[in-house]
């Protein structure tokens, strides 16, 4: 027994060896994707701050929901502080602790639209892959937009991937995927109520929730509700497809959890900008005819 007990016992400890060395090796693995760098030539280098390009900017932060990880006054934000990690959304402002302070132009579009830090290192809360798709023209507003706002002094800890968030997101994320790289001139359709510029729209505002095809999926968060597949909103109405907009009211009655869809930041959009996404939705192929849901 006691050799059989002892047999055992090694065995565990070899076990437990493994997964030790298992887990140093997904850490290293890791670290190493964290500290990479990444080459990026951002397209804006200088903005124009006129009315029309402020509130123009000013409107994309709304319907942009840069609010939602920033917070008030795009002072900065913890979204996240757990054993695995701490999530910093970075106080935008000029104010002390605020990037504002020494952000150049070329900066602000390297890290909105290619998810790089000055120092070249992927910004791993910044959903870069979605915003790529803003044209050079609302790039621009957008950034002229964010260097007005109001100095809020708010120090920040760094975002930390802890050990154990190393580990775990060598299967639950892919850190390279916020890191983009190249960049492709993108001139947006003239706005107004047409399939075009709902597609632009839903590029660079649904994408990063809905996928790429706004066919939802899997929830990103492992205790939020699946993503519905946003093809199924063609089959309604326009005015029921406002109401869940701007009400957060499904056609069926039920209330949107502002949780999981800012429908705060939505509320912004114009009635012509809805319409637009509204017709784009309708040309999507195999639309699912759900119009009570």
């Amino acid at each position: 027994m006691k050799r059989i007990l002892k047999g055992v016992g090694l065995l565990l400890g070899v076990l437990v060896g493994l997964v030790v060395v298992a887990a140093g090796v997904l850490y290293v693995r890791t670290g190493m994707k964290l500290n990479k760098t990444y080459e990026v030539t951002p397209a804006v280098t200088s903005v124009r701050a006129d009315s029309v390009q402020l509130a123009r900017g000013n409107h994309l932060a709304q319907i942009l929901f840069c609010n939602e990880c920033h917070g008030e006054g795009m002072a900065g934000n913890v979204m996240v502080d757990a054993p695995p990690f701490r999530m910093i959304a970075p106080n935008l402002t000029a104010g002390a602790g605020g990037i504002g302070r020494t952000f150049t132009d070329a900066d602000w579009d390297r890290a909105l639209r290619h998810g790089v830090g000055p120092d070249g290192k992927v910004n791993i809360v910044m959903p870069a892959p979605m915003f790529h798709h803003l044209s050079d023209a609302d790039a621009e507003a957008l950034i002229a937009y964010l260097k007005t706002l109001e100095p809020v002094d708010n120090e920040l800890a760094p975002t930390e991937i802890r050990f154990l968030g190393r580990v775990l997101f060598n299967f639950m994320l892919d850190v390279e995927q916020y890191a983009v790289a190249a960049h492709t001139p993108v001139t947006h359709p003239t706005p107004g109520p047409t399939r075009d510029y709902g597609q632009y729209l839903t590029s660079i505002a649904c994408t990063e929730c809905h996928g790429e095809d706004l066919r939802g999926g899997p929830s990103f968060a492992p205790e939020g509700p699946p993503v519905p597949d946003l093809t199924a909103a063609g089959a309604w109405t326009f005015d029921l497809f406002k109401t869940a907009l701007r009400d957060g009211v499904r056609p069926s009655g039920q209330a949107i959890d502002p949780e999981w869809m800012p429908v705060e930041a939505f509320q912004h959009m114009t009635d012509d900008e809805m319409q637009a996404i509204h017709q784009y939705l309708q040309t999507l192929p195999d639309q699912a005819v759900v119009a009570a849901n």
